[in-house]
């Protein structure tokens, strides 16, 4: 007699934690004043994030893995490091001079690629703004520690990783800047700056609960099976 299947366990806890860490930046808005700026900033600081985050996935998986994942995590993530933050800074400026010109102790800089002085003014004029990013920091390490502890680190590789990032940070702000743009043309109150953080949160919840940790779920390369069962394609040995 074959023992009865065990169904999988619900994840829920991922998604519990993505919800509390997204509902910061709404409480930042009701009861901190936040503004549309403030909250843009703080999303575009997790797209650093999130870079750091993947630099790191890949050299957990090189060591995983070994071999030839080794050489490419060194090759891939100096070119992610290059391309993402390039990327990254462009996007930073475009925020910067589309949102931060003339906010109120948010930028003082001389140059809009004085990112670095604008987010520390911000940072400044908003001490709670570091919550957010706190917040923001905590969730990405609990993705890295799920990647680990599932094995997405063994089933992925630094090619499938390198560009993982790309299609959440487009999509998503690319909504979110329309959206800011809209409601500092209608001079929305609070509450339309608290549908683009539900936006964003809807988004982390159906991407948590949707895919495996990891940017990729089980690897941009991999497939189900017949059977159901995971036949990652591995791009390099």
């Amino acid at each position: 007699m074959s023992e009865p299947k065990v169904p999988d366990q619900p994840k829920t806890w991922p998604v519990a934690v993505a919800i509390a860490s997204n509902l910061i930046p709404i409480v930042g808005i009701l009861f901190w004043g936040w503004s549309a700026f403030a909250l843009i900033v703080l999303y575009w600081l997790e797209n650093l994030v999130i870079g750091a985050r993947n630099v790191v996935s890949m050299w957990a998986s090189a060591i995983v893995g070994g071999g030839l994942k080794i050489p490419a995590a060194l090759f891939f993530s100096a070119f992610f490091t290059f391309h993402y933050g390039m990327f990254c800074f462009v996007h930073g400026i475009f925020v910067m001079a589309m949102f931060g010109a003339g906010e109120n102790g948010a930028f003082h800089g001389d140059s809009m690629l004085d990112l670095a002085g604008a987010v520390r003014d911000l940072f400044a004029a908003q001490p709670n703004l570091m919550i957010g990013f706190a917040s923001i920091a905590l969730w990405q390490i609990v993705q890295f520690i799920l990647f680990l502890v599932r094995g997405d680190a063994g089933r992925t590789n630094p090619l499938e990783l390198m560009g993982a990032p790309y299609p959440r940070i487009i999509v998503l702000h690319v909504a979110i800047i329309f959206g800011g743009f809209v409601l500092m043309a209608l001079n929305a109150p609070a509450a339309g700056y608290v549908v683009l953080a539900l936006v964003k949160t809807a988004y982390d919840v159906a991407e948590t609960r949707d895919k495996a940790p990891g940017f990729s779920g089980r690897g941009l390369g991999s497939k189900q099976t017949p059977g159901g069962g995971d036949d990652t394609q591995r791009l390099i040995p």
